[in-house]
């Protein structure tokens, strides 16, 4: 290229050329899903986990983009396919881990040899300053394609008169609502609707946004969600700050459903006995919880994390159970029977090992009031 060419018309040459080459290395990852037998998402699926070794499969979908239904099936294809394989998580063994088996590292040095090879040859024919300022290049870019990646991947904000929002079923089949901070009061509830959702609020109004069945609620981060407080072992309900703020969730019962607060939550009123549920955690801990359960089908964990003030579980009669407590309870009711001041605790109702529906329901961190029950 003449020296003589301008400012403009170099960097429009350089953006040309990352496009050709970002064009081309996708060409050779589909190339090399091609040898595999494999999609291109699946041997990008492959290349996180040998950089990351072992993950999640709701980790995974994060990395990849994914939702977190579509990342479980690419999991499903990968291992019948003999790449990966599941494993307990050591932190939790009744959670799994994706992993790669053994021999795929060296499988895919192979197929990159010839034009690692190549590549090589092409980069020494330039001088070690001009190397740094590729990579700083190349990283810079790289970020640059990150960002706008994430942001082209970014669902669309749900939008409503007021606080109320909804949003389509189209073609979901599974529905996951996720807190992505704590939240005020709420009442969440099953019904038959035309939408996936319907959502209005009272008081602070939360962004909702929809992807692939997965509707996430991000409140603003107010100082009054930092709710729960410990003196002298006692857990403190600051649920009277926030008395007039309230919102309801109604989900559509023809999908089922899994249930995710990441940031604690004050007071939480769920009647879901009309709603197929496939688990329920909250972490950062609660001032009141009530969850009125259908019946389970498969194993379907509640597990709450971070210590409760209270906390109520009702299920249908004949819906076996499974409770662990771990982090003391200052009284606990199953089933009629009340225990106080009990530490490491472990009930299940009768029949409840080897039920194949049942709800394994585990509160770890302690509290004050628990009471599982059934309707």
């Amino acid at each position: 290229m003449s020296s003589d060419v301008s400012r403009d018309e170099l960097v429009a040459a350089v953006l040309r050329a990352v496009r050709k080459e970002s064009s081309q290395a996708a060409l050779f990852s589909q190339a090399v899903a091609e040898k595999l037998g494999l999609a291109g998402s699946d041997v990008e699926c492959l290349e996180v986990l040998l950089e990351e070794g072992r993950l999640t499969v709701g980790r995974l979908a994060e990395l990849t983009g994914l939702t977190t239904g579509s990342a479980t099936r690419m999991v499903d294809r990968l291992e019948q396919a003999g790449f990966v394989h599941r494993v307990p998580d050591p932190a939790d063994r009744r959670r799994v881990q994706v992993e790669p088996i053994a021999g795929l590292r060296a499988k895919m040095v192979a197929l990159h040899s010839s034009i690692q090879k190549a590549q090589t040859e092409v980069i020494s024919r330039y001088r070690d300053e001009q190397l740094r300022t590729l990579i700083e290049f190349l990283e810079s870019s790289g970020e640059v394609a990150r960002r706008e990646t994430l942001k082209l991947r970014e669902p669309s904000e749900e939008t409503g008169a007021g606080g109320s929002y909804s949003a389509p079923v189209g073609g979901v089949t599974s529905g996951r609502l996720v807190f992505l901070t704590g939240a005020p009061r709420m009442a969440i509830r099953g019904d038959a609707l035309p939408d996936l959702y319907r959502a209005s609020f009272a008081g602070p109004v939360p962004r909702m946004r929809v992807r692939g069945g997965v509707v996430t609620v991000a409140y603003p981060r107010f100082g009054w969600f930092d709710w729960r407080a410990q003196i002298a072992g006692q857990f403190l309900d600051a649920s009277a700050h926030w008395q007039k703020d309230f919102g309801e969730i109604v989900l559509n019962t023809s999908v089922p459903w899994a249930i995710e607060l990441r940031g604690g939550v004050s007071t939480w009123t769920a009647d879901l006995r009309a709603l197929r549920l496939e688990s329920f955690e909250l972490k950062g801990g609660a001032s009141q919880i009530e969850l009125r359960l259908g019946l389970p089908v498969g194993v379907v964990p509640i597990r709450v994390i971070g210590g409760l003030n209270r906390m109520s579980v009702e299920r249908p009669a004949g819906a076996a159970a499974a409770l662990e407590v771990r982090g003391g309870i200052g009284e606990i009711t199953v089933d009629g029977e009340i225990r106080r001041g009990t530490g490491h605790l472990s009930i299940q109702s009768p029949g409840a090992a080897t039920a194949a529906n049942r709800y394994e329901i585990e509160v770890i961190g302690g509290a004050a009031k628990l009471s599982v029950s059934t309707l």
